[in-house]
């Protein structure tokens, strides 16, 4: 016999030991439906509306662990939870032990699709998508499900129908260039102020644009849809 496999041997033979000495073995199919159970947990904390179907994957039935009455689960040390990792099972009672068990997410749940094909570069509004349940292939965050994020932008690429529409195939146009002359309004309580600037950014609207009013003022403000730039006082 190898010293290798004497090693392995002789430590499943001291978890044997163990685990007659201090009472029944513990049942691996009871230890990965707590891990399914404290998955799903996760996941409904983690993507609100979102159907998820964890998988514990399989365990060594050779494992001779004490029978746990109280299970604690966690993700592994600098993970975060995702379509598959691995969790840390631990017993904290009767007898202290930890396993690390591997698992995978099915995930599934609302997002836009393109009704039609869309080829790249072309401005989407409300009549190119639908709302679809699909099968989620990426983290949720990458697909879109909000109406608002799509009327109005890009595609980047060639989208072809019954595909989801993702994060990273929009974008949207400028609505402001830079080095354009912008309208800036400064609106507060009772009062709007309108002025001219140059921009000193590109930016679509809803982002962030720096316009130059003279050689020394610069002000902040919000790019519009019509070109204009509002400024919070």
């Amino acid at each position: 016999m190898s010293m290798l496999r004497f090693l392995v041997f002789l430590v499943f033979s001291q978890w044997a030991m163990a685990a007659s000495a201090s009472g029944p073995v513990q049942d691996m199919q009871i230890l990965r439906q707590h891990g399914n159970t404290w998955l799903e947990q996760q996941a409904a904390q983690a993507w609100p509306g979102i159907q998820a179907r964890p998988q514990i994957g399989a365990i060594d039935e050779r494992l001779r662990l004490v029978a746990c009455r109280d299970f604690e689960f966690s993700l592994a040390a600098g993970a975060q939870l995702g379509t598959a990792g691995s969790i840390k099972a631990q017993c904290k009672a009767p007898v202290r032990w930890s396993l690390y068990i591997s698992f995978q997410i099915d995930l599934s749940g609302p997002a836009l699709v393109a009704r039609r094909d869309l080829p790249a570069r072309s401005i989407l509004d409300t009549g190119d998508v639908e709302t679809r349940t699909i099968d989620y292939e990426q983290a949720p965050s990458a697909y879109l499900s909000d109406i608002r994020a799509v009327v109005g932008a890009r595609s980047d690429r060639w989208i072809p129908a019954g595909q989801p529409l993702l994060s990273d195939s929009l974008s949207r146009p400028p609505a402001i260039n830079a080095g354009q002359r912008v309208r800036i309004i400064v609106r507060g309580t009772g009062f709007s102020i309108n002025q001219e600037g140059k921009a000193l950014n590109s930016a679509a609207a809803g982002e962030p644009v720096r316009v130059r009013i003279d050689a020394r003022r610069i002000v902040h403000g919000i790019a519009q849809d019509d070109g204009s730039a509002l400024v919070q006082p």
